[in-house]
């Protein structure tokens, strides 16, 4: 990781009990192969609430972060079969993501 390295910060709130599944499923869609996906990634779980994610993903700089994210299934809202597998995981009547906020590392370890 590197000061400036672009980033997304993502929190997901699964479906009741389901919230082992939601990591599960998210962790297995960070070895999909995409050459432009997260290079380094973090999956948290909230302390308050089990079925809450959140979710730290950092790209190798700013061009695959751009290309990751403007990928045209994404943008015409076509989700892969991993990404439809999360979103089917996600609590009924909230948004896909609850929070999805882009970054840039300012200082790391």
């Amino acid at each position: 990781m590197h000061a400036k390295q672009p980033g997304m910060v993502l929190k997901v709130k699964a479906k009741p009990g389901m919230g082992d599944e939601l990591f599960k499923a998210c962790h297995e869609l960070h070895f999909n192969g995409d050459p432009d996906g997260p290079v380094e990634w973090v999956l948290a779980r909230s302390d308050e609430d089990p079925d809450v994610m959140w979710a730290f993903e950092f790209y190798r700089d700013d061009a695959s972060f751009d290309r990751h994210y403007s990928s045209p299934a994404l943008q015409e809202g076509q989700l892969d079969e991993g990404h439809q597998r999360i979103a089917d995981l996600v609590a009924d009547g909230s948004e896909e993501w609850g929070v999805r906020t882009p970054v840039h590392i300012v200082s790391c370890s």
